[in-house]
């Protein structure tokens, strides 16, 4: 320190170089870091789940000792809001995106919805236990939570009125109702997941992917039947 105090009067310039060198350094590295973690943590949770999920397996998947991993989310629920925030970040403004899209005809967004939502849902499967679980045991806290996440739940209403029901031609009841149709289509298979993959396709996963992929077809089917009734 005596040095720094004494380079300081002699290289001013120099010292302060140094001092913004390793700042910036210093920053770049717990960005680094946080980064590692998350993403660490995503692949444990994708595995385990929230309840399954440890904070020592979290660490080593990071190649970091826990003590660090504390150091930068003091929790796991903290660590798992963290990296739901970081998906529902990057699903719903492209969810908006699509549905936005003066380029799209109606029957193309909610195609293109469908695609998405089973992707992001495939890329990240602890996000619809985690809500489920979440609506029960508080529900106000979900919403509370999906605010906080920069995401404006009332967008929901509005897309549904101001872009379903006028460019399909039906109600706005029956468009809420499409809307919640193609969200609960797409989400149970998720959800059920473990109960269908054992049951009907006696535990052949590849066998349930493949399902997956055929489901988004019929979910689209059901979307267009219903749009072209009503013209």
């Amino acid at each position: 320190m005596h040095h720094l105090i004494f380079l300081s009067y002699i290289y001013p310039n120099d010292l302060i170089k140094w001092l913004n060198y390793n700042v910036i350094k210093m920053t770049d590295n717990k960005v680094d870091t946080e980064k590692l973690i998350l993403e660490a943590a995503r692949k444990v949770f994708i595995r385990k789940g929230l309840d399954g999920a440890r904070m020592q397996e979290i660490a080593d998947e990071a190649g970091i000792n826990k003590a660090l991993l504390h150091y930068y989310f003091r929790s796991k629920d903290k660590l798992f809001k963290m990296v739901f925030r970081e998906a529902m970040a990057k699903f719903f403004p492209s969810m908006l995106a699509i549905l936005n899209s003066e380029a799209l005809s109606i029957e193309k967004k909610f195609e293109n919805f469908i695609e998405y939502y089973f992707t992001t849902i495939r890329n990240n499967p602890f996000i619809p236990g985690f809500v489920i679980n979440e609506l029960n045991k508080n529900p106000d806290q979900i919403i509370d939570f999906f605010e906080d996440s920069g995401i404006d739940i009332l967008k929901v209403s509005s897309i549904v009125k101001n872009i379903v029901a006028k460019e399909t031609g039906l109600s706005i009841s029956q468009a809420r109702h499409l809307v919640v149709n193609v969200i609960g289509l797409s989400l149970f298979p998720f959800l059920a997941r473990p109960i269908i993959e054992s049951a009907i396709f006696e535990s052949q996963h590849d066998d349930f992917e493949v399902f997956l992929d055929e489901r988004k077809a019929v979910i689209m089917e059901i979307v267009r039947n219903k749009i072209q009734k009503e013209k």
